[in-house]
């Protein structure tokens, strides 16, 4: 625990013997001169570091000066803690706040996260100790992680804890306007609340936002036009919003997108210049038809990461031709494709490295789950996806890199992966590995028939894998390294 009780470990330190003390504070270590010994302890969980100060006389006023602070509440939690009270829980830690932030003339806090529960009355205690501290320090980088003391809240509960939230953000403004990072959970908010938060926490860098939604529901569209905003990342996760419409954030470089419930696209993007990363992930549903991918980026020039995860359900965007694409992609390195369901053709994926000439890394994860773990019972239906239109001459001249997860002995698969090696004139490497252990897979292969294993056997036999690599060179001139589950 942080809690320390400092007159306590005064005392025991003076009822040593004196030959002790000596010993105690005269090791190799405590000689080094206090910057030293911070920057040690900053390598530390902070539970650690608090502990290690309770060696010495020498160590206990280092806490005080540490530059990098941590401060989690679940290193409060006792090992038992299902029936602690939340109360206690949050005393313990807002005392702790409160001692390792004190004031001090020589203090210069850096970095500091805190992560508590979003509970009154300790939260505005917390806040105006952070505000009065972040005045004094000239934070750089000052992060808010803000959990509910409800596991699973219910609509009415995440009403209140907006509301509660709100009034925290009312009431600490001065800590808000230094805050860089802040990331929440099942809050529901009044319509406009998202909008006021970014513009009135200027130094904003790093927005997260899951399972949130407002009153107004599925009709709500968050519109986020802030021309003066900080805003680097953008994070909305299983969030009840209709869309999310980025009109002007003009340093926003990253946004994630997982888990949306209403039509697709889930994104508008409007003037995002230095947008370079984008990850969209989800499970479609049944409501859910596919979108092409220059609906959603139109607007961007200088992606460079594209990632994007259909969690073994259907595939949501619509293969197009390459031109539709040529400028959003020019700047593309990476492309991550991911669980794609294993009955899924993939020469649909083709579109996506003609469109982009620039392309390093292609990866690509095929999903194997016949226990359906992201089905839910209006997930959209699995269909084929065809695609048959790649230009005859394609050549590209920059790929460096194919690799599957998720590979098995199949003539389709293997097909594909000539196909791309015919196109990549200048692939340097492939790489073919196995899926990840699925522990409820693995429970029904125990009653499936043997011919079913040998269908989705991943091979292991040198053998086997000798054959591939015969199979994959046979009739091409390539000199491209080839290895299998390594």
């Amino acid at each position: 625990m942080m809690d320390i009780n400092h007159e306590e470990e005064d005392a025991r330190i003076n009822a040593l013997p004196d030959d002790i003390q000596l010993h105690t504070d005269d090791d190799r270590i405590s000689v080094l001169p206090d910057d030293i010994l911070i920057h040690i302890l900053e390598c530390l969980d902070l539970p650690i570091a608090i502990q290690a100060s309770t060696l010495s006389r020498r160590w206990r006023h280092l806490p005080r000066m540490l530059s990098r602070l941590l401060i989690d509440v679940a290193d409060f939690m006792p090992p038992r803690h299902l029936n602690t009270a939340v109360d206690h829980i949050m005393t313990t830690y807002s005392d702790a706040v409160r001692r390792l932030l004190s004031s001090n003339s020589n203090r210069c806090i850096k970095h500091l996260q805190l992560s508590f529960y979003l509970t009154d009355p300790y939260i505005c205690t917390i806040g105006h100790i952070v505000g009065d501290v972040a005045e004094i320090s000239k934070i750089n980088c000052l992060e808010l992680t803000l959990w509910n003391d409800v596991a699973d809240p219910s609509f009415e509960q995440c009403i209140q804890f907006g509301q509660r939230f709100m009034n925290f953000f009312l009431v600490c403004t001065g800590t808000f306007r230094h805050l860089t990072r802040l990331i929440l959970q099942n809050l529901i908010f009044e319509d406009f609340d998202v909008p006021n938060l970014i513009d009135t926490c200027n130094k904003l860098q790093l927005l997260s936002l899951t399972s949130c939604d407002t009153f107004t529901g599925e009709e709500y569209v968050l519109k986020i036009d802030a021309p003066r905003s900080e805003l680097v990342v953008l994070e909305i996760i299983t969030c009840g919003f209709a869309r999310v419409d980025l009109i002007h954030v003009p340093k926003l470089g990253r946004v994630v997108c997982d888990t949306w419930f209403e039509a697709n696209p889930p994104l508008r993007l409007g003037i995002v210049p230095c947008l370079d990363n984008i990850c969209i992930s989800c499970n479609a549903l049944c409501n859910q038809t596919p979108f092409t991918l220059s609906e959603l980026l139109s607007s961007t020039r200088n992606l460079t990461i594209l990632y994007l995860n259909f969690r073994d359900q259907m595939i949501w965007i619509k293969p197009e031709d390459p031109k539709h694409l040529s400028h959003v992609f020019n700047n593309l390195r990476d492309v991550y494709i991911y669980n794609i369901f294993y009955e899924c053709d993939l020469n649909w994926t083709m579109f996506l490295l003609e469109a982009a000439p620039s392309l390093n890394n292609f990866y690509l994860m095929l999903s194997r789950h016949p226990c359906e773990r992201s089905r839910c019972k209006d997930s959209a239906e699995k269909v084929n996806v065809l695609w048959d239109q790649a230009s005859s001459g394609f050549k590209h001249h920059h790929l460096s890199l194919l690799e599957i997860k998720g590979f098995a002995m199949d003539d389709r698969l293997m097909k594909y992966i000539k196909h791309v090696m015919e196109r990549a004139v200048d692939l340097k490497r492939i790489r073919l590995l196995d899926q990840d252990t699925c522990e409820k897979c693995d429970s029904m292969d125990d009653i499936q028939s043997s011919s079913s294993l040998i269908r989705w056997r991943f091979p292991t036999e040198e053998r086997e894998k000798s054959l591939i690599r015969q199979q994959l060179v046979d009739g091409i001139s390539s000199s491209v390294d080839l290895t299998i589950g390594e």
